[in-house]
């Protein structure tokens, strides 16, 4: 091979990879710690010090206002698991998730698909779905308590229309929670669509136009081809929608009023968790019965990984 083929960087066949490789030297990773020091220290100082702060406070009876301590073993946990309203607020959250992840998934991938086909509102569309994900929680959940009004609310009204029967929404202990998992896929679903739009983007069209000219309706593309191959996506967003529907909070403080109610039909974990620790100052039993969510967040992930390899195909 001449001078010409080493230059276009063509590797002799007796020269081995390690050869070739740009060796490190030994001080490049200590450039990396200056640059993530800030960020290690917020984590340090922000996330990982009160975990381990409140999973040793779990084990303590704590005073606030005395500051005095004991060991109390496992007792706060046994008692939150025998607590009557964390039992309403495991169900409650479960059933939260139970209605947002699917409702999330199907929105995510129905919108993507129809806002897929490039037209002159293509921009201007994905701007509206994505619109509500960047507004405020609160200040959103206040004109939805306009919308969700028995008396005056736009929802009474267009049922109204519809010649069915008005609904209580927040004041009903059948529709409190399922209100709130409407105006959180409404606020949050933009994300997902630019997601899963961002995943159909990676696509082979080679793949797409081949199975168009076999026939293959775009119902058939997106359930045979797009699904499959965006699944890692879906797996994604599955986790991260997972994730976030056990931890709500500002939602269901917002359109609750803090309460969770009526009936401790909107209480959910964290929303208890914020109750005891910082309404009725029981440090130690709030920082027991969030261990105890934590834990069932990492169960729940686990379980969705297993299965996932069953559903999700890696390129």
């Amino acid at each position: 091979m001449g001078e010409a083929g080493l230059r276009a960087g063509a590797r002799p066949a007796g020269l081995r990879a390690a050869e070739v490789r740009p060796r490190r030297r030994r001080g490049d990773g200590w450039y990396a710690v200056p640059l993530l020091a800030p960020a290690l220290a917020f984590l340090a100082v922000f996330v990982y010090a009160p975990s381990m702060l409140s999973l040793a406070l779990g084990f303590f009876h704590y005073q606030l206002f005395s500051g005095h301590a004991t060991f109390a073993g496992i007792s706060n946990f046994t008692s939150a698991l025998r607590y009557p309203v964390f039992q309403i607020a495991v169900r409650n959250t479960l059933a939260y998730a139970g209605m947002m992840v699917p409702a999330t998934l199907a929105g995510a991938v129905a919108l993507a698909a129809l806002l897929e086909v490039r037209s002159r509102l293509y921009a201007a569309l994905r701007a509206v779905v994505l619109l509500p994900y960047i507004t405020p929680v609160i200040a959103t959940s206040i004109g939805w308590l306009w919308l969700y009004n028995p008396q005056y609310g736009l929802l009474n009204m267009l049922l109204g229309w519809l010649h069915l029967p008005p609904s209580r929404w927040m004041l009903s202990p059948t529709w409190a929670l399922p209100a709130v998992a409407l105006y959180t896929l409404w606020h949050n679903l933009g994300f997902d669509v630019v997601i899963v739009l961002a995943a159909m983007a990676g696509v082979p069209s080679q793949v797409v136009d081949a199975a168009r000219v076999d026939g293959a309706s775009r119902w058939q593309v997106l359930r045979r081809i797009t699904l499959p191959l965006i699944s890692p996506t879906l797996f994604f967003l599955t986790v991260i929608t997972t994730i976030g529907s056990l931890q709500a909070f500002s939602q269901v403080y917002a359109l609750s009023g803090g309460q969770g109610g009526p009936e401790y039909a909107t209480t959910t974990l964290l929303l208890l968790v914020y109750q005891t620790a910082f309404q009725y100052f029981h440090l130690s039993y709030g920082a027991a019965m969030a261990v105890l969510l934590v834990l069932m967040i990492l169960t729940l992930t686990a379980l969705q990984s297993f299965l996932a390899r069953r559903w999700v195909f890696y390129q």
